[in-house]
């Protein structure tokens, strides 16, 4: 892939109902969520000044709302999922999904996971 344009959308605070036991899935976690979208060239959005030619920033939106009224065991399928969303939006060929939330474990602050996925 010869991806070299990069949007990103930092610091999505991302309500979900997250992990192993009932206890930790009974109340939304504020899961914090970093996106980094991989497109081939942007400059026709720069050149046109179009937003038809690049990704709407509501794409955050439509991340936080692909969770909403779903239940998740693991942070790694919440990854997975907003992959999957952001892979919809056609000038996108590749993702990096940055997931972290508070973990159940005491003597740690911060847990969390990253992805790259690609377009099929």
């Amino acid at each position: 892939m010869n991806a070299q344009d990069v949007i990103f959308l930092e610091g999505l605070e991302v309500p979900c109902r997250v992990g192993c036991t009932v206890e930790e899935r009974r109340v939304p976690q504020s899961l914090r969520v970093e996106v980094k979208l991989f497109c081939g060239s942007i400059s026709r959005a720069a050149q046109n000044d179009s937003l038809e030619d690049t990704v709407d920033y509501r794409l955050g939106l439509d991340l936080i709302s692909v969770l909403q009224n779903k239940e998740f065991l693991l942070i790694e399928r919440v990854a997975e999922v907003l992959a999957a969303e952001a892979l919809k939006v056609p000038i996108v060929e590749q993702v990096q999904i940055t997931v972290r939330k508070r973990p159940p474990v005491q003597g740690m602050e911060i847990v969390g996971v990253q992805i790259m996925r690609s377009r099929a």
